[in-house]
């Protein structure tokens, strides 16, 4: 079920009106609902959960961007804050777009104790601002900020920390990207990081993020050195043109992959292939 707006999310989850249109800050109400199938609201949501049963006193962080399902099932009420922000608020202020807001619900931020004590003290500083008569945007926004970069440093703690986790998610996306050419599929697509992300069930910003982190690389980086890899193995074959090899590898134009090989080895293909 697609919710367009903020309102009708809170109407539909039993959680309070929003004061603003563009933005919505508060607390899980004891009317909250417990359980609800995928639905995607038109929105970001930020929010801090304690009390989630499975997670002992872990406080949990979640992310959801706009038209990203979210889903939830618990047996008892729990606690926490949330903000809902709009697609437009988030594009005309460049410098809240921060990469983690599209992780969706599949990486939860894990808040260590001291973490949970900063993130709580903006939670409760900004809905003291939302409920004032006359708020401030831009102080609620100055808000965000401030929380954004904290959550952005503890991503990297986290990325860090659980190595067992991520590094089988990075060995699982090489493993993808090594063997993507191999198939004999004559309608294979130009590998992409949605794709990726896809096939191991988790977004395409957490994906290029955790790559980055564990490699200093972009993800998109690794796929396009794949590809220029796997297109000089088949240039050197002298078998093909520089058109059927663009096509091999899932370009749809063939001037797109020539000016890739160039620019990520200097030279054309026709060059490479005949030096």
């Amino acid at each position: 079920m697609k919710i367009q707006d903020i309102r009708s999310f809170n109407q539909y989850v039993k959680a309070d009106p929003p004061k603003h249109e563009w933005i919505d800050i508060g607390s899980y109400p004891e009317t909250f609902i417990l359980a609800t199938p995928p639905v995607y609201p038109n929105f970001y949501r930020i929010s801090i959960k304690f009390g989630l049963q499975g997670e002992g006193n872990k406080s949990l962080m979640f992310f959801s961007s706009p038209n990203q399902p979210i889903a939830w099932e618990t047996r008892t009420p729990f606690e926490g804050y949330y903000i809902q922000i709009t697609e437009d608020i988030i594009s005309n202020h460049q410098h809240l777009e921060y990469s983690f807001l599209a992780y969706g619900l599949h990486e939860p931020l894990y808040l260590e104790k001291e973490e949970e004590v900063v993130i709580i003290r903006l939670f409760k500083d900004a809905l003291m601002e939302y409920k004032r008569e006359n708020l401030s945007m831009n102080v609620l926004l100055a808000y965000c900020n401030l929380m954004f970069a904290h959550i952005s440093k503890f991503y990297e703690r986290q990325f860090g920390e659980r190595k067992e986790k991520y590094n089988r998610l990075v060995n699982d996306f090489f493993e993808l990207l090594n063997t993507y050419y191999n198939s004999n599929n004559e309608n294979i697509a130009q590998p992409s990081v949605s794709y990726f992300a896809k096939r191991l069930n988790i977004t395409p910003n957490y994906l290029s993020d955790l790559i980055r982190f564990h490699t200093g690389k972009p993800v998109l980086e690794h796929i396009h050195l794949k590809i220029i890899e796997v297109s000089k193995n088949l240039l050197k074959n002298n078998q093909y043109t520089v058109s059927e090899v663009a096509y091999k590898l899932g370009f749809e134009y063939p001037n797109y992959f020539s000016r890739l090989f160039k620019k990520v080895t200097g030279n054309s293909p026709s060059y490479f292939r005949n030096k």
